[in-house]
């Protein structure tokens, strides 16, 4: 979020250092180029991370196992949300400036403002909405998610035009509500990691988190390509400078709103009827920590076991 909102901040900061303020992109680049390093190197040092031990006897991962890991009930649900939670926002962002400048009459500066607002949200949106998951669980907590996100993009049309308190207040509970589809599903895909370890003996994290990584990247090519598309058949013409017609403005408004309304939705629908809530995977979590623990004492059974064996008398069993 912090990295997002510094991006957003490079044009204004290139202007403000006296700099073309066409400059502002290429140095939103390197700001990227420049932190990656050192995110990279924060992720190392600060988060640790405990081996799992491995069941003897797996049989080696095979490129098979991706689609069976994709084919569980509980990861395809995962993976279908995912693609449309991110598909959804991306055709969002896609569309944004068009819509906010041509339809709902706001600057381009102002609405730069209010993107800022809709990422500002998620310091306080991802960690609340973890909050509720652990209430009532991270399936329902998406569905409220996705629920609220939808209504508050339905309300858009309704607002009153370059009005930047109430745009802000809208984009704010929109950003607030977002930052948790990502926050939760991840959560939801290491519950899954859990329920592969206990059935297979092998951590499988890393290629799950890989898939849902893979749909994200997906879904944000496509958002590009399909939201272009759609403008171009409704008549709207995103050259820079261009004018367009009060009926290419509608179709932007229609084009802006049923997209990410309709996939935030979707997403929000594959759980219905989810299985792997919070009741089966506390169960999953303490076998698991069961057989960990039997498994972490395996070296000591081995040493013991090849001690020389100590004798000891044979007493004739006590008759009943």
């Amino acid at each position: 979020v912090v990295g997002a909102l510094l991006v957003l901040l490079m044009p204004f900061i290139v202007a403000a250092l006296g700099r073309d303020e066409a400059q502002g992109v290429p140095a939103m680049g390197w700001f990227v180029l420049i932190l990656t390093p050192l995110a990279v190197w924060l992720v190392v040092a600060l988060t640790p991370e405990k081996i799992s031990p491995d069941v003897p006897g797996q049989q080696k991962f095979q490129l098979k196992e991706y689609w069976r890991l994709i084919a569980r009930p509980s990861m395809g649900r995962i993976v279908l949300a995912d693609l449309c939670l991110s598909l959804g926002p991306g055709w969002m962002s896609a569309l944004y400036l068009f819509f906010f400048t041509d339809s709902r009459g706001f600057t381009t500066s102002q609405a730069s403002a209010l993107l800022a607002v809709y990422i500002v949200a998620g310091f306080g949106g991802a960690p609340l909405l973890g909050r509720l998951a652990m209430r009532i669980g991270k399936h329902r907590a998406v569905m409220v998610a996705t629920s609220g996100y939808a209504l508050s993009l339905v309300l858009l049309p309704f607002l009153p035009k370059g009005d930047m308190l109430i745009g802000a207040f809208q984009m704010f509970t929109a950003g607030f509500l977002a930052a948790g589809f990502q926050v939760l599903t991840r959560a939801m895909t290491a519950d899954v990691a859990d329920e592969v370890r206990l059935e297979q003996g092998k951590e499988r994290s890393g290629l799950l988190y890989a898939i849902t990584t893979l749909t994200s990247k997906i879904s944000g090519a496509f958002a590009v390509f399909l939201t272009f598309t759609v403008l171009d058949r409704v008549g709207y013409n995103a050259t820079d400078g261009a004018t367009n017609s009060a009926e290419a403005v509608r179709g932007l408004e229609m084009a802006f709103l049923i997209g990410p309304i309709f996939f935030v939705a979707l997403g929000g629908l594959c759980f219905i009827g989810y299985k792997l809530g919070e009741d089966r995977h506390s169960e999953i979590r303490r076998e698991l920590d069961e057989r960990d623990a039997l498994y972490d004492n395996a070296p000591v059974i081995e040493t013991l076991a090849s001690e020389p064996s100590i004798p000891t008398p044979l007493v004739e069993p006590r008759k009943t």
